[in-house]
């Protein structure tokens, strides 16, 4: 496999990240599943990834799931400690991919950074922040939470920049523009360094998600 995505830990945060990310267009015969436990690859198996059964935090494991090729990894184990050796571990195999890896402590975040991940998620700190919104305004707690879950009502989502858009400002477009990618600045949307689309840019829209159609009884 090669540009493939590697998910380290088939947990809820694991679950929840590939249904997201295919829910979004990645094809699942592109995803290749790590986790020590033999029940949890078959149920990888079963949704239609590839699996393999192992420690992460070893290098044959990952060379196995050709974590050197991959182009994404993700890393979603239970114990913060075993999230770092995974970074570090993946990083050394292939110094090009796109690391984003959860923790559940914050205050282990920057270790994860300087050990190579390029994302830190930190899922206590999340639940919180979470938890605190919605009891100050259920209605921006529930906006938050349809955010969170990709393919329904609300989504967020980064697409590039169409010819139509290019040379507009972000609020011209049609859809409900939250940041610009400019090289490798975000950038939010009445930031004055944007000034008008490039059609080298990236946006990060929040779109509706049109509900599907029933289909009809055979």
């Amino acid at each position: 496999m090669r540009d493939h995505t590697v998910v380290v830990g088939f947990g809820t945060k694991g679950r929840a990240a590939i249904r997201t990310a295919c829910a979004a267009g990645l094809r699942k015969e592109q995803v290749v599943v790590i986790d020590p436990g033999a029940k949890m690859i078959d149920a990888a198996t079963a949704e239609g990834y590839e699996g393999v059964v192992g420690d992460a935090t070893r290098s044959d494991v990952l060379r196995r799931a050709e974590v050197q090729r991959a182009g994404k990894i993700i890393i979603a184990t239970e114990r913060d400690d075993t999230a770092v050796l995974v970074v570090l571990t993946a990083r050394q195999l292939n110094p090009r991919a796109k690391i984003v890896a959860a923790v559940r402590e914050e205050e282990n975040a920057p270790l994860l950074k300087q050990s190579g991940a390029d994302e830190v998620i930190t899922s206590a700190g999340a639940a919180g922040r979470l938890l605190g919104l919605s009891v100050l305004s259920p209605a921006a707690g529930q906006i938050m939470e349809n955010l969170m879950h990709q393919g329904s009502g609300l989504d967020i989502v980064e697409r590039p920049v169409t010819k139509a858009e290019s040379g507009r400002t972000p609020r011209e477009t049609d859809d409900l523009v939250v940041s610009v990618v400019r090289g490798h600045r975000v950038l939010p949307y009445d930031d004055p360094a944007v000034g008008v689309l490039e059609l080298t840019d990236r946006l990060v829209t929040i779109v509706r998600v049109p509900p599907e159609r029933p289909t009809a009884p055979r």
